[in-house]
């Protein structure tokens, strides 16, 4: 799998703060892509999942909302 703009450190609610750009989340990363979080070399045993990580998914989810109903915006 390849990365995205999503996964990168310098991504946030749809803009590259690198470039300063608007960025298609799921497009593939730039040659600057700097990984949010290291990825794990194996995969977690448990299936449990931290309370930070959680946070993570949440924000992130927000952002692709806050995106979504933009789009959705410029199409009224």
């Amino acid at each position: 799998m390849f990365p995205t703009h999503k996964d990168c450190i310098n991504f946030r609610d749809g803009i590259c703060m690198v470039l300063g750009v608007p960025v298609n989340p799921n497009g593939p990363a730039c040659p600057r892509f700097t990984p949010k979080s290291p990825m794990p070399l194996a995969p977690q045993g448990s299936g449990e999942v931290s309370l930070e990580e959680l946070k993570r998914r949440i924000d992130a989810a927000e952002a692709k909302l806050r995106m979504i109903k933009s789009m959705l915006e410029k199409l009224r």
